[in-house]
């Protein structure tokens, strides 16, 4: 991606996140580059350059990420990258631009942030009303209410949770109802699709989900890959992953106590092979967005606490759960725990229907 910044030209190579600016000559290299040459070509070619010059700058290029070697690790990720995300440049930029690296920002970074940008300023209404039109008020509660809307309204996102043990049953309530197959159904021209309690655009439901398991009683600590399949946990690593949770999250501490977080991530091919514009990268948002939701009401309706969370260190998550960040990239993470001071109770709704396992093909 090429633009200009106060009068400089730009380069920025977005999948590595660097950022340079270059002058005429590079640009020249660079343009000449389009296909593959040798060193040697671009210097019998570029006779206004002396050798010596012409090789410096295309090694200054290689080692900044903007020039690629033939058949190196970079090409071949640059050639499963233009397969698998088969959209145009905005969705690729905005993606691959906006992952997290470094831990979330100290308490005095973050006072130091507030004192320049927000203290003082005027903050933008919370409301926005049309105050000279027809207003008509609407009912805000029934006389008889549904349980359902009761859930809605004692839902909130907490991040003070105790460590204590959620059930095997809670866990098993929470993945099948906001993540897994209730039904599926035949289409002429798309095969098998799914039916999940969240929508999903075209049905392609991407969103793939990897538990990282804390403590749940009967579940062993360790990251597991939720199959959607057989409606089970497949155990990827053992072992105790809380202060890895802190690291993943970019420095979250109370995410250590969630007995188990949800990391979601998003299959590329399920959506781009039947979409091809752009505007289809807001499906994985939306998706992910969805079933958060689906997952806060689900928790709240059992009585435990849960959160969602966007910050966290992409790359060190996409290397954990061995993903390539390609094929198959992290999007969200949603958790779950015993809050440290209970504001509800478990709607009963939830567990009394319940006396036999789930369908195991469910």
């Amino acid at each position: 991606m090429m633009y200009f910044r106060r009068e400089h030209l730009i380069a920025e190579n977005y999948m590595r996140r660097r950022t340079f600016r270059i002058d005429l000559n590079a640009m020249t290299l660079l343009s000449y580059f389009s296909n593959w040459r040798t060193a040697s070509e671009a210097s019998e070619s570029l006779s206004g350059y002396t050798r010596e010059s012409v090789f410096h700058t295309i090694q200054s290029l290689r080692d900044s990420g903007l020039l690629i070697t033939k058949d190196s690790t970079e090409n071949k990720l640059e050639n499963k990258f233009g397969k698998e995300w088969q959209w145009p440049t905005a969705s690729r930029y905005y993606h691959f631009s906006t992952k997290i690296d470094d831990p979330h920002n100290s308490t005095e970074e973050i006072n130091r942030y507030y004192d320049k940008y927000l203290k003082g300023r005027r903050q933008p209404p919370i409301y926005k009303s049309y105050p000279r039109q027809l207003k008509i008020d609407l009912l805000k509660e029934p006389d008889i209410e549904a349980p359902f809307f009761a859930t809605l309204r004692r839902r909130h996102s907490t991040r003070e949770l105790s460590g204590k043990p959620i059930s095997f049953n809670e866990m098993s309530r929470l993945a099948y109802y906001t993540w897994g197959r209730i039904s599926s159904y035949k289409t002429r021209e798309f095969g098998e699709l799914l039916h999940k309690t969240s929508p999903s655009a075209g049905a392609r439901h991407p969103i793939e989900t990897y538990a990282i398991v804390n403590n749940v009683e009967g579940i062993e600590p360790g990251i597991y890959h939720y199959s959607v399949r057989d409606h089970s946990l497949e155990l990827l690593k053992a072992g105790d992953f809380r202060e890895r949770c802190v690291v993943l999250t970019a420095g979250h501490s109370w995410t250590r106590n969630a007995s188990a977080l949800f990391v979601m991530t998003a299959v590329v091919a399920r959506t781009a092979w039947k979409y091809r514009v752009p505007r289809v990268y807001r499906a994985f948002l939306l998706d992910a967005g969805h079933l958060s939701q689906s997952f806060l009401l689900i928790a709240t309706a059992l009585g435990l606490g849960s959160f969602c969370i966007g910050i966290f260190r992409d790359n060190l998550i996409e290397k954990e759960l061995n993903i390539d960040g390609i094929s198959e990239t992290v999007l969200f993470a949603v958790g779950v725990g015993h809050a440290l001071k209970s504001h509800h109770e478990p709607d009963q709704s939830v567990y009394h229907d319940y006396s036999h396992p789930l369908p195991s093909e469910a």
